[in-house]
């Protein structure tokens, strides 16, 4: 694909993780060797008329929306002519009326049949069920048909909970009633975090007797939820990059795209306690590790690591010595090092630096560190071992 310079106006929320991955996806693709000037909108009431009428005037040659659309946003779309991609559910009377554009959008089938055989793994399951956002929307009537979809043949009960808005009476009252144990997917990781609070207000074991999973691997929200909660990990970056690169062809050659609706899937299911009841030893020291690789650069402890299993420091201690031949402390360790000998062999970075990015406030404490397991200085390691 040609190349050339193009101002674009980007309007994409970056509150939630779904946003900030669109936008990394944005950057890998404008990393490859495209040029754009990109004025962007992170605030869905600042994404006036007049923003899109200024973008004409001066010149912008493409639009990437990823807020709702709004029907006089489609007038002055329809108007202007510009090159634009939605980040959306498809709308066949916009693509008709507007033919320089076109929707990225979650692949909702395949990322419902991905959380449905997580949950079918899940022993025992006699009822699985939906539950839908908070505010009805497209997006969440499109994964619950999807949900009703991937039940086609399932001998299991099915369940929708239909309820309105923000009513945790009227969603326990439905988790009460639900044969047990059951699975739980709900349309994103806030509205299961909503699902997991409900069971803890009710005295219903989450994931003995409730599995619940949630839609998008929101970290903030999904480690912060209790039980820590198993997420569908869907490749929102593959949708920024896939929209930036569609965006790109349109500004290039204006003519109607070929493909009208792209549909991106999922990486796979992020597994945490919500759906996981095993207690095996095993079992516990892959979430220990897991966490641990996740998290180990930010300069977590075993106390961390431990408050993340939900046990006793003495029985995680035990598994994990068990299960690995060596300590929690000495696995954090073990990661922050080896991040350490990598930076130092790929990269240019300074000591202080990498001290910072590998989970340490204290260079001179790390330089020690370092010294004593390898046998030499982190200046000698990188003159040694420096790729460049």
């Amino acid at each position: 694909m040609a190349k050339g310079f193009f101002r674009v106006l980007v309007a994409l929320s970056l509150a939630g993780a779904a946003g900030r991955k669109k936008l990394n996806g944005i950057h890998r693709f404008l990393g490859e060797g495209y040029d754009w000037d990109m004025e962007l909108v992170r605030d869905e009431a600042d994404f006036t008329e007049e923003i899109l009428e200024n973008a004409a005037r001066e010149g912008f040659n493409g639009v990437f929306v990823g807020f709702g659309e709004r029907p006089e946003m489609k007038r002055i779309h329809e108007k202007t002519g510009i090159p634009t991609v939605f980040i959306g559910q498809p709308d066949a009377q916009v693509m008709k009326r507007l033919p320089l554009c076109l929707f990225v959008n979650d692949d909702h089938n395949a990322i419902m049949r991905l959380a449905m055989r997580h949950l079918r793994s899940c022993r025992g399951m006699r009822t699985l069920g939906f539950v839908p956002s908070r505010t009805p929307s497209k997006w969440s009537d499109a994964r619950r048909d999807a949900f009703k979809a991937a039940m086609r043949g399932d001998e299991r009960r099915m369940a929708v909970y239909d309820g309105s808005g923000d009513s945790r009476e009227a969603l326990g009252r439905w988790l009460m009633e639900l044969e047990k144990p059951a699975g739980i997917v709900a349309a994103l990781d806030d509205r299961a975090h909503d699902v997991t609070e409900a069971c803890r207000s009710l005295s219903i074991k989450v994931p003995d007797d409730v599995s619940v999973l949630g839609i998008g691997n929101d970290e903030p929200v999904c480690e912060t939820t209790v039980p820590a909660l198993s997420s569908v990990a869907v490749d929102f970056e593959l949708e920024g990059y896939r929209a930036a690169r569609e965006l790109q062809a349109m500004m290039l050659r204006p003519a109607a795209p070929t493909a009208r609706t792209i549909l991106c899937g999922a990486h796979e299911v992020v597994s945490r306690a919500s759906t996981t009841a095993s207690r095996t030893p095993t079992a516990l020291v892959r979430r220990a590790m897991e966490f641990i690789d996740r998290h180990a650069l930010e300069g977590i402890s075993a106390a961390d690591v431990v408050g993340h299993l939900r046990v006793s420091r003495s029985l995680a201690d035990l598994r994990f010595r068990k299960v690995s031949g060596t300590s929690i402390q000495e696995a954090i360790l073990d990661r922050r090092i080896g991040e350490v000998g990598r930076l130092l062999r790929e990269t240019d970075l300074r000591i202080s630096e990498i001290a910072v990015r590998c989970g340490y406030r204290d260079a001179n404490y790390l330089k020690n560190l370092f010294k004593k397991r390898f046998g030499l200085s982190m200046r000698d390691y990188r003159r040694k071992s420096q790729i460049f």
